[in-house]
């Protein structure tokens, strides 16, 4: 079953509707996770084809019949989904035991695209939610994400309760592969950026970094966009500072700031506003949710 997935994308939308054609789910602030499951036995995919089976031993992953399912990997932490804690268990190695019982995983499962051999990316997403229902059996961290017609009511729920947004989808959509046919709503706007490199830290930041500096490609190529030194616990700080020191370059007396040979890292934040300074965009009052591998 090791075969690759590539997962249905969604497109970025302002605003939440309610409408008769589309149905609605909360956006889990998590990993995708296509899983390949023969009853009890399971592989775990990720977005972009990788391996990650071995990194989440704690899974109670069962289901009635062999079958191919797309969801989320998220961690919560007093009933909240949290990015930083997820992002402990991505791309371990050692320790990966220890890491369960600490940050422990809750697969949310919202589409089943095989069943018993039975191809059904083709079927209607309601149908497709029908047969998921009686494939998946529930148990403690793995569940179906449930679903609400009424678009405009669950937006206001989650921000209520400071979700990250939502996702709607066609009910009688089919399920394309890499194709971003579904709606993504934000409560908070958010963007993925390149870290080009980062200051030197100062006061009790001195044996990490400051900022780090960011860029985003558009049609002229890689442009700067802002300095971000928030969001960040300790950990996270030692953690990034020392995978971006493993690539760093010299420093840069014109910028000062030490730059990366090889921009392998991406950093995604959250800002409040956007300013235009030179015809530059600027990040205004930004602060880091999360760095990872390119995605």
């Amino acid at each position: 079953m090791e075969y690759t997935i590539k997962p249905m994308l969604c497109k970025l939308r302002s605003e939440p509707f309610t409408d008769n054609r589309h149905i609605w789910e909360v956006k889990y602030d998590g990993i995708r996770i296509i899983s390949k499951v023969q009853h009890k036995n399971y592989y775990l995919q990720g977005r972009h084809g990788g391996n990650k089976t071995m990194m989440f031993p704690e899974l109670h992953l069962e289901t009635r019949t062999p079958v191919v399912l797309d969801g989320e990997l998220v961690c919560y932490v007093s009933g909240k989904a949290t990015f930083s804690n997820i992002q402990r268990r991505t791309n371990r190695i050692n320790g990966i035991n220890k890491a369960s019982l600490e940050y422990p995983v809750c697969y949310e499962v919202f589409d089943i695209l095989m069943a018993n051999g039975s191809d059904l990316q083709m079927l209607a997403l309601e149908e497709r939610k029908n047969i998921l229902d009686n494939m998946l059996i529930p148990t403690d961290n793995v569940r179906v994400v449930p679903y609400v017609k009424d678009g405009i009511k669950l937006f206001q729920q989650v921000v209520d309760s400071h979700i990250e947004g939502i996702i709607g989808k066609d009910k009688a959509g089919p399920y394309r592969q890499g194709k971003r046919d579904w709606i993504k709503v934000k409560v908070i706007q958010s963007d993925v950026f390149v870290i080009c490199g980062y200051t030197d830290g100062t006061g009790w930041r001195t044996t990490t970094f400051g900022a780090l500096v960011l860029g985003q490609f558009d049609e002229a190529g890689l442009r700067y966009v802002g300095s971000v030194g928030t969001g960040f616990d300790n950990e996270e700080l030692h953690c990034l500072y020392h995978r971006m020191k493993a690539i760093a370059g010299p420093s840069l007396s014109r910028g000062g700031y030490v730059h990366l040979k090889h921009r392998l890292l991406y950093a995604e934040s959250h800002r409040q506003g956007i300013s235009y300074w030179f015809g530059t965009i600027r990040l205004l009052r930004a602060r880091v949710m999360g760095a990872s591998e390119p995605r």
